[in-house]
This record gives C-alpha cells, sequence and structure tokens, in this order.
C-alpha cells in the first residue's frame, strides 16, 4: 500500500515550520519573509515553504520570518509606496530644474 504524496511532505516539513504555519492560521495572521519581504497566508506559506525556508548544516533563515497581523502588511506597503512616491517627486523636481542642452558633435 502506498503512502499519500501529502503525508510524506509532512514528514519532510521541519516541525518548526509546521509550528509556525499552526501559529499563524490559529492566530489568524500572516507569515512576513522580511529579507524578501514577501508575505504568505499559511496555505501560501503549507505549499512554497520549500522556496522560503533554507537550511543547511548550521544555518538557517527561521528567524527572517515573523507573523503579523494583515494590517500589518496594508500598513507596511503604504509605507513602502510612500517612500517609492517621494523618491519620484525628487527625480521629477530634479528633471524639471535641469536645464541642460544637448549640442549635436561636429
Amino acid at each position: 500500500m502506498n503512502t499519500p504524496a501529502w503525508l510524506n511532505r509532512k514528514k519532510k516539513t521541519p516541525s518548526h515550520v509546521i509550528s509556525l504555519i499552526n501559529n499563524a492560521r490559529v492566530n489568524g495572521c500572516w507569515i512576513f519573509h522580511e529579507k524578501s519581504q514577501k508575505f504568505y497566508t499559511p496555505d501560501e506559506f503549507e505549499k512554497d515553504w520549500e522556496r522560503a525556508y533554507h537550511s543547511a548544516n548550521k544555518y538557517n533563515n527561521f528567524k527572517e520570518f515573523k507573523i503579523v497581523n494583515p494590517l500589518y502588511a496594508v500598513r507596511l506597503c503604504a509605507r513602502w509606496l510612500d517612500i517609492a512616491n517621494q523618491r519620484n517627486q525628487e527625480i521629477l523636481k530634479k528633471l524639471e530644474e535641469y536645464s541642460g542642452e544637448f549640442k549635436k558633435k561636429a
């Protein structure tokens, strides 16, 4: 009798990853990967944890993950948009003030 694929996958998933997923799911939260600045729902993380979580020898990136409220995601993305908008406005202002002439070389 063959074991189902989902049962084998649970065996490969590290216990602290399962704990992170379950904790986020029970509390209605998302999982935030700080390094890539990506938000995962518990279901998304359960499917893609192998891409985000890395463990080799003594190194693992488990500390890069945070359990966050979905509203935190909205506020953080709004902040990123504000910063990007400010940078865009600075560039547009610099472009307006730029009065360089383009001459054809003889």
